[in-house]
């Protein structure tokens, strides 16, 4: 008989169910490098160089080394594959798109002063820039061999010492309005995928059939969205040799998710998860720069982004189909969730070597504390993430990010550019996703990070009034997936190894005035 059960829809307020994790966090927080053809010509090595639009988001001093006003504006191709590997199986997702990295408009404007005054504030100058800081669009494909492992032996152990009173539905009872009890136990008992076993649950898979049973799991992914920047900002060149800066921004999230995971039993029948999480808000920061310039062909850099302030608001969409001991499916509520996440602080540190006038040598290191990430309730208080500010130490790392980039002038209208960039892993190698039984959320899988490279190229011509530049940037982002945590389990999820290449090809149009 087909058992079907459309509960009524349930607002989850943050301040009594929550659905945020660790690696939702690090999600938002973690940027991109992107920006102009030039500067991503020069992976985004740009903060004790300035004078270029995407410089002003790293180190807002870099707007004091402009002379001449400009308007800018770039476009992006985006070509992205990325292939699993797990026990032997390949998968695969690709992904093509084209969008807009910036468009801003510099105004530099000198100061009033005699002919001869070379001393003071020689220029004050203006920013408003629109900057996308990242791309979440991504789609990919995992599947595996044969396994013993499921994910019902998750939702057994993650159901713990639930009673079944609390789990199963009456016509005077809701499991999904109870906020002591996770949702993905109350749609693992109503399709009879996990049993009670003394005080405790366990797959019902396993027991009825023997821990022999063979499992091919699948899983799908399908995610797109952007970070982007909205900001104002100032500079000052003071002596030619001291430029100071600030930048007020306005940042904006809007991601998806689409994730589908699967398992055929070899005895017949299996399961589907579909989860949709979707998240749209707004923060507010601001970042500080500064330039020293002791000589002609030297530059140091220094600039603090103060750490952003998100209001977000998640919706989520989850409906497990079964067909092993009993045929149907179960559609959890609709949730809501509204909440704050802070972003930590970064800090770059920049040095530049400029060749004559010829050449330059750039070089940056930038330090983000993940760590210090921290989520709270909608009005700011952070005792309900008590648990996942905690875990943010535990399954985080602070990031390293080493930028390297050179340009070179063949004459004196075309130059071209390459660079190097690698952030550190964002994850601890046993990091794991820790869900807690007042969550909404049934999307168990989660990607630990082995490491990120950049490599670029690009050039540009020049004339008096505008530019023209171009850039090819290729990112490898080397991932491993996890379909649940299965750590404490005897029955282990092996993981697979994920490798995404996206492939940027970049044109900036400028024009100075």
């Amino acid at each position: 008989m087909k058992k079907i059960i459309l509960a009524l829809t349930v607002f989850a307020n943050c301040t009594v169910m929550m659905s945020q994790t660790e690696f939702d966090a690090l999600k938002y927080t973690q940027k991109d490098i992107n920006g102009t053809a030039r500067y991503m010509g020069m992976a985004g090595a740009f903060g004790a160089l300035g004078g270029d639009a995407s410089s002003i988001k790293d180190n807002p001093a870099g707007l004091g080394i402009y002379r001449k006003s400009e308007f800018v504006g770039t476009m992006n191709v985006m070509m992205q594959n990325t292939n699993a590997n797990k026990n032997g199986t390949i998968g695969y997702g690709d992904l093509y798109k084209t969008g807009a990295n910036n468009f801003s408009i510099v105004l530099a404007i000198p100061t009033w002063r005699n002919d001869s005054q070379t001393e003071g504030l020689l220029s004050s100058n203006f920013s408003f820039s629109y900057n996308r800081l990242k791309n979440f669009n991504r789609s990919l494909n995992v599947k595996s061999d044969s396994t013993t492992s499921s994910l019902t032996d998750y939702m057994g152990y993650f159901t713990g010492s639930i009673s079944p009173a609390d789990l199963t539905y009456t016509n005077s009872y809701e499991p999904f309005d109870n906020t002591d009890v996770p949702w993905i136990s109350v749609m693992a008992l109503e399709g009879k995928l996990i049993t009670q076993n003394g005080s405790s649950w366990t797959s019902l898979l396993n027991r009825s059939i023997g821990n022999n049973e063979k499992v091919l799991p699948s899983y799908f992914l399908t995610e797109k969205g952007y970070i982007d920047e909205y900001s104002m900002g100032w500079a000052g060149n003071y002596n030619n040799k001291f430029y100071f800066g600030v930048t007020a921004n306005i940042k904006a999230i809007n991601y998806t998710a689409i994730n589908k995971y699967g398992e055929n039993f070899g005895s017949g029948g299996g399961l589907n998860l579909l989860d949709t999480v979707s998240t749209k808000g707004n923060g507010i920061n601001m970042n500080l720069g500064a330039i020293y310039r002791p000589n002609n062909f030297l530059r140091f850099g220094l600039s603090v982004h103060v750490p952003t302030i998100y209001k977000l608001e998640d919706n989520y969409y989850s409906k497990l189909n079964f067909d092993a001991f009993e045929k149907g499916y179960i559609k959890a509520p609709d949730g809501s969730s509204i909440y704050q996440l802070q972003e930590p602080w970064q800090i770059n540190l920049s040095g530049a070597l400029i060749v004559g006038k010829k050449g330059l040598l750039s070089a940056e290191y930038a330090f983000t504390n993940f760590t210090d990430t921290r989520l709270m309730g909608e009005f700011g208080d952070s005792q309900e993430f008590n648990d996942e500010n905690a875990g943010m130490k535990d399954m985080l790392n602070d990031v390293r990010t080493l930028k390297i980039g050179g340009e070179y002038k063949l004459n004196d209208n075309f130059s071209v550019r390459g660079g190097f960039a690698n952030s550190s892993s964002a994850t601890k190698t046993n990091a794991v996703k820790l869900m807690r039984y007042n969550t909404v959320r049934t999307d168990t899988e989660y990607f630990l990070q082995n490491s990120i490279n950049y490599l670029s190229a690009g050039f540009g011509y020049r004339e008096a009034n505008w530019f023209v530049d171009f850039a090819y940037m290729h990112k490898i982002l080397d991932e491993s997936f996890y379909p649940y945590n299965s750590n404490a389990l005897t029955l282990k999820a092996d993981p697979a190894k994920v490798l995404t290449t996206t492939d940027n090809l970049v044109i900036t149009l400028g024009l100075k005035f």
